[in-house]
C-alpha cells in the first residue's frame, strides 16, 4: 500500500479477442514523435517520412507481450521522392543496425519489430514494409509500427501484427493518438522542438532545398523559383474624384447598421440561450469524472485531467473504503495531473471517493463503487 500512487510509465495496446498486449514507454513517443515531425516539416505540404527499428523484448506466457522500451532511427537519402523508400545505400545502414540490435547482450533491448511514419492517404501497410520485415524481422511475433503525422492535430499510431503467418495490412485493429498526454502519461518530458533538429534531415524550402532532398527537389519536384507562376500587372483604372467620394459616403451609414444589427442579434441569442444548458455547461467544467475499472488484475481509478477543478486544484485527497479498511492518500497538484491510481485487486465492493481543492478555496467531490463481477 505504501506504492499505491503509481505514475504510468507504458501505453498498453489491446484489442478484444487478440492474443498480443503491447507495451509503448511513454518516452519512446515523445522522443519518435519529434523525430516524426521533424520529417514531416522537412518538405512542404506532404513531408517526409522516416524509419526505423523498435527495440526491446517480446514474452510468451498464455499471451504475447510486446514491450517497446527504445527506438532506432535509420536514416534515408530521399532519392526516390519523400516516401521512405531505402536504396542500397540506405538498405547497408538498415541491415547494419538490423545486426547491432540482434547482437545485444544481457539486458539490452532487443529487435522487436520496426517503424515508419505515413504520410500517404489510407493508414496501411505498403508493399515495402512487408518487403523490409519479412528481409530483417526473422521472428513472427515482432511487428510493425505507423505514425501518420497531422499539423493541426495530434498524430495516429496503429500497429500491425502478423496472425497465421500475415498481417492484415489495409488497416490496423486500433488507432491510437501518438501522444503521451493522450495516452495517459502526464505531460511531455523536455525535449528540444523539431524544428530545431530539421537541418539533420535535410530540409526543403522554397528558396534552398536541403542536401538529403536535393536530388528529388531536382528531378521531380523542380525548381520552386523557376515554376512559381507569373504575375501580371494589372493597370488600375482611374476613378474620378466624385464617384471615390460617392461609394465612400455611402457605405459608411450602410456599415452602422449592420453593425446595430448583429449587436441586435446577438444580443436576443444570448437571451434565448437555455439556462439549464448553462448550468451543465458550468458542471461539466469542474466535474471530475471519477470511475473505477479493472486493468491487468488490478483496479484503475482515473478521473478527467482536462476538468477545470483539476486544473485548478491545490491538492487533493482519496479515500479508498474497502470493507473494514479504509485509507486516505493525500495527492498533491502533480499526482492529480497523473489522472489515475492503481488499487490491488479486490474481491468485494470498493468506494473511492476523489476530494479536490481548488485556488478558490473550493472543494468538489465524487465518489465511484468498484463491484466485482461474479465468477
Amino acid at each position: 500500500m505504501e506504492n499505491l500512487v503509481q505514475s504510468p510509465s507504458h501505453y498498453v495496446w489491446e484489442v478484444a479477442g487478440k492474443p498480443i498486449s503491447i507495451h509503448l514507454d511513454f518516452n519512446v513517443v515523445d522522443r519518435l514523435a519529434m523525430d516524426v515531425m521533424r520529417g514531416f516539416g522537412a518538405v512542404p505540404k506532404r513531408g517526409a517520412e522516416v524509419g526505423g527499428l523498435l527495440l526491446g523484448s517480446i514474452e510468451k506466457a498464455g499471451s504475447l507481450v510486446v514491450r517497446i522500451e527504445d527506438f532506432v532511427p535509420v536514416t534515408c537519402d530521399y532519392l526516390r521522392g519523400p516516401s521512405y523508400l531505402l536504396t542500397e545505400k540506405d538498405e547497408a545502414k538498415f541491415r547494419e543496425a538490423v545486426e547491432r540490435a540482434k547482437n545485444a547482450s544481457g539486458n539490452e533491448p532487443r529487435l522487436v519489430g520496426i517503424y515508419r511514419s505515413h504520410t500517404r492517404e489510407a493508414l496501411g501497410l505498403a508493399d515495402e514494409d512487408l518487403e523490409r520485415f519479412s528481409a530483417y524481422c526473422s521472428d513472427p511475433d515482432q511487428i510493425i509500427l505507423l505514425v501518420r503525422p497531422f499539423a493541426t492535430r495530434t498524430s495516429v499510431g496503429a500497429f500491425f501484427f502478423q496472425e497465421n503467418g500475415s498481417f492484415r495490412r489495409e488497416s490496423s485493429y486500433q488507432e491510437f493518438p501518438f501522444k503521451r498526454r493522450d495516452l495517459g502519461g502526464g505531460a511531455s518530458t523536455p525535449a528540444r522542438s523539431f524544428a530545431s533538429e530539421l537541418p539533420a534531415l535535410g530540409s526543403v524550402s522554397d528558396e534552398q532545398p536541403g542536401p538529403d532532398l536535393r536530388e528529388w527537389v531536382k528531378t521531380r519536384g523542380g525548381d520552386s523559383k523557376q515554376s512559381a507562376p507569373k504575375v501580371e500587372k494589372v493597370q488600375k483604372e482611374s476613378v474620378s474624384p466624385p464617384a471615390q467620394f460617392r461609394s465612400r459616403w455611402v457605405w459608411i451609414p450602410l456599415s452602422f447598421v449592420f453593425l446595430i444589427v448583429g449587436i441586435v442579434v446577438g444580443f436576443q441569442s444570448a437571451l434565448m440561450l437555455n439556462k439549464g444548458e448553462l448550468q451543465r455547461a458550468a458542471t461539466n467544467t469542474i466535474a471530475l469524472e471519477l470511475s473505477a475499472k479493472i486493468e491487468n488484475g488490478k483496479i484503475v481509478v482515473r478521473w478527467d485531467r482536462a476538468s477545470t477543478a483539476i486544473h485548478d486544484a491545490l491538492n487533493g485527497s482519496l479515500r479508498i473504503m474497502d470493507g473494514e479498511y479504509s485509507k486516505v492518500v493525500n495527492l498533491d497538484s502533480r499526482q492529480l495531473q497523473n489522472g489515475s491510481v492503481i488499487y490491488m485487486n479486490a474481491e468485494n465492493k470498493v468506494s473511492f471517493r476523489l476530494e479536490v481543492t481548488t485556488r478558490q478555496k473550493t472543494t468538489i467531490t465524487e465518489t465511484v463503487d468498484y463491484i466485482p463481477s461474479k465468477p
